[in-house]
């Protein structure tokens, strides 16, 4: 017969295995969001831009600030894919977390970023949501390292890293050296004149890549598109997927078939925050609020089967009142 003392100790054992299966279980949500990026057919994937910073009543969640760590807990709490942040360069080197050239609009602060040292900016407290005049409310937290928000989405979530400057080496070997590599995607823009698949480039060799492509200046001919995808999908490191910014439907369907056939992601824009629709025409988070998400559901029935939003939280209750997989 068991004793008391002995079903304490199985207890006790039994919470320190469970303890100890922690980080491979964690570790585990993470790999199957990377593998679910690899597979188009594995369901809509979603991209919370600049994080989950716009409040969600899907949990009664406040709104944060962008580009902050409350911003990334609350894209892990709703069970977002990905949380999109953007990286600069600090005066002493140090890669922070901020999206303008300058603090003024997201702190209490003024200046350039890349004048101000890591103390300075840790010195600043971030402004609620978007910041500036349409969120001038200050919270408790300041500037995040993006060494600090690589260590807190480890095995939780994967990190798009919007970079600001040519620091892609740079940024790419912090992501190396906090076991991030497999979880990070890299964009960069492309046009007519990249002739080679920018993927196969050495710095790329072992992190997700996608290209952003839209309409232009240079892209006089209505087929410039279709033929840089081309040249991006021959890549023998093949690009994660092909990100579309301002494209007008007609060199969208091209576009649609080269990407399927390449079996790799669609990926498209209806950010809030900047007024970005990816294929013009089928409009973007404030539209899909005002019609019950009926816009997002125009993006999917066209192709699009990943989408960067400002609104994770009703996207993921439109996807599930829809039967929509994700």
């Amino acid at each position: 017969m068991m004793t008391f003392k002995s079903a304490v100790s199985r207890l006790l054992l039994l919470g320190l295995s469970l303890f100890a299966l922690a980080p491979a279980l964690a570790a585990s949500r993470v790999e199957l969001i990377r593998q679910k990026l690899d597979d188009p057919s594995a369901g809509i994937f979603i991209a919370a831009h600049r994080g989950c910073h716009n409040a969600s009543p899907r949990l009664a969640l406040a709104e944060a600030p962008e580009n902050s760590r409350s911003a990334l807990e609350h894209c892990v709490l709703l069970g977002v894919d990905m949380m999109e942040l953007d990286v600069r360069r600090a005066a002493d080197g140090t890669l922070v977390v901020i999206h303008d050239a300058t603090v003024d609009r997201t702190t209490n602060g003024h200046g350039k970023v890349a004048e101000m040292t890591l103390a300075q900016l840790k010195g600043l407290r971030l402004r609620q949501n978007f910041g500036g005049k349409m969120s001038p409310e200050l919270g408790t937290e300041t500037v995040s390292t993006l060494a600090e928000m690589l260590d807190a989405a480890k095995g939780r979530i994967m990190l798009n890293l919007d970079i600001k400057e040519d620091i892609y080496a740079q940024t790419i070997a912090e992501a190396r050296s906090h076991d991030m590599i497999r979880y990070v995607l890299v964009k960069s823009f492309v046009d007519q004149q990249t002739v080679e698949p920018v993927s196969d480039r050495p710095m790329f060799a072992d992190v997700p890549y996608m290209p952003i492509v839209g309409p232009w200046r240079d892209s006089s001919q209505s087929d410039a598109p279709a033929q840089i995808v081309t040249r991006q999908l021959a890549a023998v490191h093949r690009p994660a997927g092909v990100e579309l910014v301002f494209l007008p439907p007609a060199q969208f369907q091209a576009l649609r078939g080269l990407v399927v056939k390449a079996g790799v992601r669609l990926w498209a824009n209806s950010l809030t925050s900047v007024g970005v629709i990816s294929v013009i025409g089928m409009g973007g988070d404030l539209e899909a609020l005002r019609t019950s998400g009926k816009t997002w559901g125009a993006l999917f029935a066209a192709g699009i089967d990943t989408i960067q939003t400002d609104e994770p939280g009703p996207l993921l209750d439109y996807l599930e009142r829809e039967g929509i997989k994700h």
